[in-house]
């Protein structure tokens, strides 16, 4: 209890958290992903199902539901989109704070990734407003970063 306290108060969360039995009961009932999200309507059944927990998707849902009715089922009921970037920009705090367990468990099933979410994190200052966004991007917002994009690849090609 006392860690989800802890990953409570350092990643500044709003809401209640759920802590699950060593057998990870809860975990395996809702599919046995790393890190899903979950938005329950008034009838308390899932309306929109986040396989890898992503705020932008997340604040769609809960503005569609919001338009919505309040029981319907939202976005097509389930993101599958793995959200790679949000990842490695945020994703080292937690694996110091299980070391050194976290990182050996994460190296030993995805070589390399640990060092990845090490070097990400640095990155975070530069990365934080678009990899961390609360809302979704605008179009205009996401043509200019595809531009952008493109242009620097050209210009490593050449």
């Amino acid at each position: 209890m006392e860690d989800a306290r802890i990953y409570k108060e350092c990643d500044c969360i709003p809401w209640q958290v759920l802590v699950d039995d060593l057998a990870g009961s809860v975990h395996q009932a809702y599919g046995g992903l790393a890190n899903p999200a979950y938005v329950v309507n008034a009838e308390g059944r899932i309306a929109f199902y986040n396989m890898w927990t992503h705020a932008p998707s997340i604040h769609r849902a809960l503005e569609e539901i919001t338009r919505r009715d309040s029981a319907c089922v939202v976005r097509g009921g389930i993101d599958r989109t793995l959200h790679v970037l949000a990842m490695m920009v945020n994703g080292w705090p937690a694996i110091e704070r299980g070391l050194p367990q976290s990182f050996s468990d994460l190296e030993g099933t995805l070589p390399g990734s640990a060092y990845g979410l090490k070097a990400g994190y640095r990155f975070k200052p530069v990365l934080a407003p678009i990899a961390l966004r609360p809302k979704p991007l605008s179009s205009s917002a996401r043509a200019a970063i595809g531009g952008a994009g493109v242009y620097i690849g050209t210009r490593l090609l050449r």
